[in-house]
């Protein structure tokens, strides 16, 4: 992992206290991924997670994670500040456009069934590319100003401040990774 970096990947923050718990591992993505002799990868394979509810509403949320949103939003909505607790490492990138893959997936996320469809269904083409990503948790978070250049519907941010990463923890054991990204693996290309 770099010692230093300034781009972030913007989620919904419940999504992303998902990921910090570790009941989480993929995130589910329309753009920001180029083709490579074949491969999909992401615009960058290494990014801090940055907690937006841009596009997030209780009926995209698994209804045993709602009770929670209060609580996540009251963590992280200060529209003054962005709060990063987590960087990660994209390992693998799938393109799924098979609905009947993606379905498989739902039990992976805390994305609402009717979520992950509409996601699915959105823009252009069927489908999304699914990120299997390795968070670790940073040892010192960080509390930055929002600036104009971050608003808006966009993936991928670059920060004016890079942050450091040093000291970051697995969210995952390195001895649970290698079984969950496997798992996540098989469900795709079953």
């Amino acid at each position: 992992m770099k010692l230093q970096n300034n781009i972030a990947l913007k989620e919904w923050a419940v999504v992303l206290k998902a990921v910090e718990e570790g009941k989480q591992t993929i995130l589910l993505r329309k753009g920001g991924i180029a083709e490579e002799n074949g491969e999909f990868k992401p615009e960058h394979s290494e990014f801090f997670l940055y907690p937006t509810f841009e596009h997030e509403n209780p009926q995209a949320i698994k209804p045993d994670w709602r009770p929670r949103l209060a609580a996540i939003e009251k963590e992280n909505k200060d529209p003054k500040r962005i709060h990063f607790r987590l960087c990660a490492i994209a390992d693998r990138v799938e393109k799924v456009t098979e609905w009947e893959v993606a379905k498989r997936l739902i039990p992976f996320t805390v994305m609402s069934d009717e979520a992950v469809e509409k996601r699915f269904n959105y823009g252009d083409w069927p489908g999304f590319y699914v990120f299997i990503i390795r968070a670790y948790s940073l040892a010192v978070p960080w509390d930055l100003p929002v600036k104009p250049a971050y608003e808006g519907c966009k993936s991928w941010v670059p920060l004016e401040t890079s942050m450091f990463t040093a000291g970051s923890m697995a969210v995952l054991p390195e001895g649970v990774w290698p079984y969950t990204r496997d798992k996540i693996s098989k469900v795709i290309h079953a």
